[in-house]
């Protein structure tokens, strides 16, 4: 099953004014505050972030995202 996080508003409102990289997704790099680096990550509607299988992240786990440029 796949499963999605919600984004928090800081980030959602932050991707809503960047460009998209396909119609209604992102690809972005997201750095956790443990230092963990998730590469190639995407998100749907600037809004939900695709999960791994059995990956558990929440919104306060995340320190920053960068949107991926070509």
């Amino acid at each position: 099953m796949e499963s999605k996080l919600k984004l928090s508003n800081k980030f959602s409102n932050y991707l809503a004014d960047l460009p998209e990289q396909g119609m209604g997704f992102q690809i972005v790099d997201i750095e956790l505050k443990n230092g963990k680096l998730l590469n190639d990550r995407i998100i749907l509607n600037s809004t939900y972030l695709k999960l791994g299988e059995n990956e558990n992240i929440e919104n306060k786990d995340i320190k920053s995202i960068r949107i991926k440029t070509k």
